[in-house]
């Protein structure tokens, strides 16, 4: 803490940021769908939403954002009015990012025509049949939910409108779908694309281990200590880096809905997302989720894909939202799957775990997701015996024969296998090593491939990943954070959080190079080279 308060001093002292720009406060006042917004005012009795946007991600390598919505003592508020006015004030705080962010995602995605206009189509199409179930089943709590999520979205377009409608670069709303779809559109390039995926067969280990790196995304672990004395949660980013523009997100959402659990939740995100994508959530509802994505090399599976579902990120908001337990959020999981942004996903039940004493059943629910099928199952018995590690191979040998992970390993080798990839003998090995924040930290930005056997001489094998220093094909594309928190911490909604590829056992800094060239990453720090932040809420932080 005393180095990241350091670093902003002397970047503040050199006049190379102003405080008073960085920081944005406002109220946004709504009737229905037309909201207006006053900056520097923190209205808590009669505005809408307020919140605040500490625009430091060049500073600390994360923005920060707290917004509050449906606390106040005006009357005639609906549920869909308090999601619409969040939206919009967000909209309004991180408009440039959003058209940041989209600028540097599309080509660093590699998404040009016909592509673009075939997912154009598609988000409508989905849309439109969203719509329809949302109004056909008004009085389900399930679609009442996928309501305020859309209703959300609405505003945050709104908002982005009010302040950039002059913006030689506005983004539409297909902009913003494919912002908080990302994730989705991993899968979705496949599904209208047939021809775009990749003869996983025809590769040499070395090629498949690079398009497997590049399409995975994640480490994470969940440690618990040998007498139950703190269990800790962490999760590592795998993405192109040209993806950084951080956001960190505190929500307190005051829906009043019988069947809304969870009103705060506190998690890593992005700009323009309404979702984390890493995963790392932190939930009023006792629960934390974490995420990692696992890879689908059968295409037949692709074809179950179809727009009469919810996309990823939407049925996890609403998972969020509505979950006591981990079962339930597995079991909201899975209902319209789409198939898209097919992850494994860990949820943790702190109300399940009383430290020193006993780690109950239903601590943790591991749900796995593919086309057409989603297998979850309570995975507590394993956690008790230490440790829960993911690293983009699945658990459940459903879905990892399914998902083509057999024929993956008979060609290319060990790495596709549950047991022997590189981080599972990793994980294996170091998790003993954990004792503390400090330690756990260590773990999850550990990359020492040039000694390290199980890393086979890979900077793409290790907990966090540097593609970028690949001797043989360098890509701006690898782990570029890490969060973690423990039992107290993830009670108050706290969380330390880095932003940046690792710099591991004397790896070098990572900088964009001089110049056009290389990845694109306008509105992006120069150099990554920013400590641990301690991140909570601004306003309140209790369960």
């Amino acid at each position: 803490m005393a180095l990241k308060f350091f670093l902003v001093v002397c970047l503040l002292l050199n006049g190379i940021v102003s405080a008073d720009k960085l920081f944005h406060s406002g109220s946004v006042y709504c009737e229905k769908v037309s909201c207006k917004f006053k900056e520097s005012v923190l209205d808590k009795e009669k505005a809408t939403a307020y919140g605040t946007f500490n625009d430091t991600l060049l500073v600390t390598g994360w923005g920060i954002l707290d917004i509050v919505a449906g606390t106040s003592l005006q009357h005639g508020q609906t549920n869909t009015d308090i999601m619409f006015a969040a939206g919009f004030i967000e909209g309004v705080f991180t408009a440039k990012q959003m058209e940041y962010n989209y600028a540097n995602l599309v080509p660093a995605m590699g998404i040009g025509n016909p592509l673009l206009e075939k997912l154009r189509t598609w988000f409508v199409e989905q849309q439109n049949w969203t719509n329809m179930m949302i109004k056909k089943h008004s009085e389900d709590p399930f679609w009442r939910h996928v309501s305020y999520v859309n209703a959300q979205l609405d505003g945050l377009f709104a908002g982005y409108k009010s302040v950039q409608k002059n913006s030689t670069n506005a983004l539409d709303m297909f902009a913003l779908k494919f912002l908080n779809g990302v994730g989705d559109v991993i899968d979705l390039r496949y599904a209208l694309s047939p021809s775009s995926f990749p003869d996983w067969m025809s590769l040499t280990r070395e090629q498949a281990q690079h398009k497997f790196y590049t399409s995975g995304h994640c480490s994470a672990l969940i440690k618990v200590l040998p007498a139950y004395e703190n269990i800790f949660m962490s999760h590592s980013s795998w993405f192109a880096y040209s993806a950084t523009d951080r956001i960190y997100k505190h929500y307190f959402f005051n829906v009043k809905d019988e069947a809304t659990v969870a009103k705060k939740m506190s998690f890593s995100s992005y700009a323009g997302y309404l979702e984390s994508l890493d995963d790392f959530y932190l939930m009023e509802s006792g629960l934390v989720m974490l995420q990692t994505t696992n890879n689908v090399f059968n295409k037949k599976l692709y074809n179950r894909v179809k727009p009469q579902s919810l996309l990823a990120w939407q049925r996890v908001r609403v998972a969020n939202m509505m979950s006591h337990t981990g079962k339930d959020w597995t079991t909201i999981l899975a209902s319209f799957n789409s198939g898209t942004y097919n992850n494994q996903y860990m949820v943790i039940d702190l109300k399940q775990i009383k430290l020193g004493t006993v780690i109950a059943d239903n601590a943790l629910w591991v749900a796995e997701q593919i086309p057409g099928l989603v297998v979850a199952d309570d995975l507590t018995p394993i956690l008790r015996a230490g440790y829960f590690a993911s690293y983009n191979v699945p658990f459940f040998e459903e879905i990892y024969n399914m998902s083509g992970y057999p024929d993956m390993a008979k060609k290319h080798g060990s790495d596709f296998t549950y047991q022997l990839a590189p981080r599972a003998k990793i994980f294996r090995r170091d998790q003993a090593k954990v004792k503390d924040l400090a330690t756990m930290k260590a773990i999850m930005r550990y990359n020492d491939y040039k000694n390290d056997p199980y890393s086979e001489g890979s900077p793409w094998g290790a907990i966090c990943s540097r593609g970028d220093l690949d001797p043989t094909d360098p890509v701006d594309d690898g782990c570029y954070d890490t969060k973690v928190t423990d039992y107290d911490m993830a009670k108050q909604f706290q969380a330390d959080a880095i932003s940046g590829p690792t710099l591991g056992t004397n790896l070098p800094v990572f900088a964009w190079p001089k110049g056009p060239s290389g990845s694109p990453h306008k509105g992006l720090p120069d150099i990554y080279n920013f400590p641990f932040m301690r991140m909570q809420p601004r306003f309140g932080g209790n369960k």
